[in-house]
């Protein structure tokens, strides 16, 4: 299986930008984009090639579609392993996160 973590390439899809992880500034993450799915309400499932733990406290940039972006504080609360440099996690939004509809619509 390849993996998920990619360059923007479709205006469907959803990514993320890791910009701090437990209050450390992530310099060379935040110019990686990580593919993300299932987006709810309280939070969503990216995958990733980095080690993250449970209860890690992220800031993350959020990418639209329409490339506007928005800034979320959350932290992870699952981990799936799907191959051997892939990891699909939940990340679970503390802060920042408002509807699609209001933010562009």
């Amino acid at each position: 299986m390849t993996t998920r973590t990619r360059k923007i390439s479709s205006a469907e899809e959803y990514f993320i930008q890791v910009l701090f992880i437990n209050g450390t500034k992530q310099s060379h993450l935040s110019q990686q984009y990580f593919y993300v799915e299932e987006i709810v309400k309280g939070g969503f499932r990216f995958y990733s090639n980095i080690e993250l733990e449970l209860e890690d406290r992220m800031l993350v940039r959020l990418c639209f579609p329409d490339r506007h972006t928005q800034d979320i504080l959350g932290r992870i609360c699952f981990s799936e392993s799907i191959d051997n440099q892939t990891t699909a996690y939940g990340f679970s939004i503390i802060d920042g996160f408002y509807s699609l509809h209001i933010c562009h619509g």
